[in-house]
């Protein structure tokens, strides 16, 4: 099987996203995300794409779902759509975006895929996980992302085999964040994911108990996917 592994950019500025998608190329990366909500200075979405010819994901994070995104939701919601002029294959919306539909109908139109996610800070609870799923199919998206956070090693598990079941229905990612949720995040691939997510060096994570790319790739190089 191929395991795919995405890594998170988090650049205040265009030199750091350059930087640091060299070094995601470097370590083989499949895909790379664009943290929109991190960026600092006026870097334009078809500049950043210029930089690398692995496909992109563009992310801007609402505060509510665990990003920095602070200011109107028009501005949020334009760098999105930039970023789908701009050719980026893959836009990420929040579950809870308002005129989530608007958005969706728009990315239609265009050709990047639509990735509708929605993050937990607390354990996962299966009624919850599926109430998210039945939530976010109406509104058909390419990739149903849900993500919890481990409180107990158990979690992974609760996780991974909730992925097993809606991958089976539709392309999906879930894994859990936090230091106990690491586990998941490196075998949800094996669960059906579409894949998972990864920082490019430590301190540079977007989201708790996020490894490396580097390391990720070196324990799936070892089972040899």
């Amino acid at each position: 099987m191929n395991a795919k592994i995405c890594v998170s950019v988090v650049g205040r500025t265009f030199k750091e996203i350059e930087e640091m998608t060299k070094l995601a190329e470097s370590e083989a990366a499949d895909l790379i995300e664009i943290r929109f909500d991190y960026l600092s200075d006026k870097s334009r979405p078809k500049d950043i794409r210029n930089l690398t010819s692995l496909p992109l994901i563009a992310c801007n994070r609402l505060s509510s779902q665990g990003g920095l995104f602070h200011g109107k939701e028009e501005d949020r919601e334009d760098k999105l759509l930039a970023a789908l002029d701009a050719g980026f294959d893959l836009i990420d919306l929040e579950l809870e975006t308002p005129g989530l539909e608007k958005m969706i109908s728009l990315l239609r139109r265009g050709k990047a895929r639509s990735i509708l996610s929605w993050h937990s800070f607390s354990p996962p609870i299966l009624e919850e996980l599926e109430l998210k799923f039945s939530e976010m199919k109406p509104h058909r998206p390419d990739i149903c992302k849900i993500v919890t956070t481990a409180g107990a090693v158990e979690d992974n598990l609760t996780c991974l085999n909730f992925l097993s079941k809606i991958s089976q229905k539709t392309e999906s990612i879930c894994f859990c964040m936090g230091s106990l949720g690491v586990i998941s995040r490196i075998l949800s691939p094996f669960f059906g994911g579409a894949f998972t997510y990864t920082s490019t060096s430590r301190g540079r994570e977007a989201a708790p108990g996020q490894p490396t790319v580097a390391e990720v790739r070196q324990i799936y190089d070892l089972l040899g996917v």
